[in-house]
């Protein structure tokens, strides 16, 4: 009887590295399985259509809210550019903050206006910073 030895036997490095390939070798020469033929379910297929059509019409939809947000933004800007002429305000791009309405409301001075009739005249007059308080 040998002794028994610690000592693996030793292997070539060519069967080593060749281990590998002899594996994928065996895995590609399974037969895979191949789909004879697909079904398709009629009922699924119509609601798969519905929903692609149903996310498509919200997503027009968020579209076109989105273009009349712009041009209601645009008409508002257009509209306070308007009245700022009308008024004699000078222009400004976009809207003034508060403090600094606050502070131009303080300056302003009366606005007067005069409407024609045939028979009458009438003149308004607008004071927008009168104070009951203080007179």
């Amino acid at each position: 009887m040998k002794p028994k030895s610690n000592f693996k036997k030793k292997t070539k490095n060519t069967d080593i590295l060749s281990a590998g390939s002899k594996i994928y070798a065996k895995k590609r020469k399974v037969k895979k399985e191949t789909v004879e033929s697909v079904d398709f379910d009629p009922v699924k297929r119509t609601e798969k259509y519905a929903l692609l059509a149903k996310e498509e019409k919200l997503r027009n939809r968020k579209e076109i809210r989105e273009q009349r947000q712009a041009l209601a933004e645009k008409n508002v800007q257009e509209m306070a550019a308007m009245l700022r002429v009308a008024i004699g305000a000078p222009e400004t791009e976009g809207f003034e903050s508060e403090e600094e309405e606050g502070k131009e409301e303080a300056k302003k001075e009366p606005v007067v206006q005069e409407f024609k009739n045939k028979t009458t005249l009438t003149t308004v007059t607008v004071i927008e910073d009168l104070d009951l308080d203080n007179p």
